[in-house]
């Protein structure tokens, strides 16, 4: 929280994303290559990619996490250096020739990159500096073929230890070196940034193979069926042995757009029992509380499950604009997201299985930040579940994530990296001025809110390895309830726990894609289960 905030975002709109018709450019080869990438942690296949070369032009395809599909063409010069990329993400599922989600072309002139990117009928021009001859990667959405490139053009440069400059997509307007160590002709090590990737090259810079510094594995494949391509649906169904049934529920709202999700409700109850209305956190999320960008984490999918063991009913849906859901998120305002939850509780309490008087909220970040505003408003809620819901005001909030952030720059001198704080900061401060969900974030104080809370049980979760919500706003946000006469205040710290409630003692979202699993534990679902039973009166 929040992950809309552009040095933070892990999502599809961090990207600076485009795809146009690029200028034709002459080819003394037309030699063709055509092959393909997997990248895997583990027996978890992060990316799959199918690319071509021909003389100078570089095109492909790649399906992020079963996901998230995306196509990218690139001009590169005879000295291997990029001149122009473009790239296109796709919606999940979409039938060929459908307008994409987002679209951008970079266009690298010596010292700068022109920008042009275009997403619905918003089009932004821009130049960004960088330095001459510089590449372009993306650490955390791998397009294993632009790596390969950056290899390539080591090998023109010539000799054992080369520097690269590398523009990265998924920060705006940083250029960093990568350093290639060459041991002979048919091994390759590769140090960008925090990450390092040992690989097996051929004489030419082409990859082969390799390792990186997390433990992801890079397979090249000799052919890529459109198959393997292919984005694969989520299964919100209940699983055979479960002792309730998942209906896909459709919600017309005030506003004009549809939220869809999903309502899992016990089955052979003998009255109505009581639900949960789970709220996502910032960034485009699905219903389960995952961003695809991040691994396989389904939070509200997995509370959704015990809770209906444990005879709770649970509606959870897609924000607005992701999965099967219209609208659109980008500049919903957290009063606005607020809404959309108010109308998924009407929705809920209609429902003849569903005791309209026993609604509990959990709410995972900004959501935990919205459930206190829909708890000021709605006295007879039986309960709010904060999990990792902020205090700070949005300004010092964002000013404690950028510096997190930045921590894990580690060749940053003390002086470099304030100066790059001021940068982000204001960079982010003026967005505010176009960004209606910015400029409301910033402007909210979450304890203002609590204060008002008087009577509305309180469960507050925090984990301690958090780098997106200070550790120590749990203590905050319990002290405002309290402070207010609410007598009904929980709070559980979760020691060595990320933002996400994963185990994880260094806590940054860099390190996201280096966790073996994305499965919340027991000792964190458990807890609310036991807390949710408790305030709802249901028997255990």
């Amino acid at each position: 929280m929040p992950l809309k905030l552009k040095i933070l975002q892990l999502c599809y709109t961090s990207l600076l994303l485009a795809f146009f018709v690029l200028p034709e450019v002459h080819s003394q080869s037309k030699k063709q290559i055509a092959s393909g990438f997997m990248l895997q942690n583990g027996t978890d296949t992060l990316t799959i990619e199918r690319f071509s070369r021909i003389g100078n032009k570089l095109e492909g395809r790649l399906l992020f996490k079963d996901q998230i599909p995306i196509v990218y063409r690139a001009n590169i010069n005879e000295q291997k250096q990029l001149e122009q990329l473009a790239i296109q993400v796709l919606k999940p599922g979409s039938p060929e020739g459908t307008p994409p989600q987002q679209e951008s072309v970079l266009t690298f002139r010596g010292d700068s990159i022109m920008t042009v990117s275009v997403k619905g009928d918003t089009k932004e021009k821009e130049s960004i500096k960088t330095t001459p001859g510089a590449m372009a990667y993306h650490p955390k959405m791998p397009m294993l073929s632009l790596l390969e490139q950056v290899v390539m053009r080591a090998r023109v440069k010539g000799g054992q230890q080369v520097t690269v400059p590398v523009f990265l997509l998924s920060t705006k307007g940083q250029t960093i070196n990568a350093t290639i160590n060459f041991s002979g002709n048919d091994s390759a090590r590769v140090a960008l940034g925090n990450t390092t990737v040992h690989l097996k090259v051929n004489k030419d810079g082409e990859i082969l193979g390799g390792k990186t510094s997390g433990g992801q594995t890079i397979k090249r494949l000799e052919s890529v069926p459109d198959a393997a391509l292919a984005t694969k649906a989520p299964d919100y169904s209940a699983p055979a042995d479960a002792p309730y049934t998942a209906e896909q529920v459709r919600i017309q709202t005030k506003a004009g757009h549809v939220l869809a999700g999903t309502l899992t409700i016990p089955k052979n109850a003998s009255k109505p029992v009581p639900v949960v209305v789970t709220i996502t956190g910032s960034s485009p999320q699905d219903r389960d509380n995952n961003t695809p960008f991040g691994g396989p984490y389904h939070l509200f999918g997995q509370l959704a499950d015990e809770l209906g063991r444990n005879g709770i009913a649970v509606l959870r849906m897609d924000d607005r604009g992701v999965g099967q859901s219209t609208g659109n998120l980008e500049n919903a305002t957290s009063a606005e997201r607020a809404d959309d939850i108010r109308e998924g509780i009407a929705f809920a309490k209609k429902q003849k299985r569903i005791d309209k008087d026993r609604v509990v909220l959990v709410g995972l970040s900004e959501g935990g930040m919205i459930a206190p505003m829909i708890a000021k408003t709605n006295k007879a809620l039986n309960g709010i579940v904060l999990m990792a819901g902020p205090a700070s005001p949005g300004k010092e909030l964002l000013e404690y994530q950028i510096r997190t952030s930045l921590e894990q720059g580690k060749n940053l001198t003390p002086e470099e990296r304030e100066k790059a704080f001021k940068k982000a900061l204001q960079e982010n401060l003026k967005e505010a001025d176009s960004n209606p969900w910015l400029r409301y974030f910033l402007n909210y104080n979450p304890l203002e809110t609590a204060r008002q809370i008087k009577s509305v049980p309180v469960l507050i979760m925090q984990g301690t390895t958090d780098n997106n919500v200070p550790p120590g706003d749990a203590k905050k946000l319990a002290g405002a309830f309290k402070a207010a006469g609410n007598k009904n205040v929980t709070l559980k710290m979760m020691e060595g726990y990320n933002h996400i409630f994963l185990k994880d003692e260094n806590g940054h979202q860099q390190n996201y894609q280096n966790l073996k699993s994305f499965t919340v534990g027991p000792e964190v679902i458990q807890p609310i289960v036991d807390w949710v039973a408790k305030v709802t009166n249901v028997a255990q």
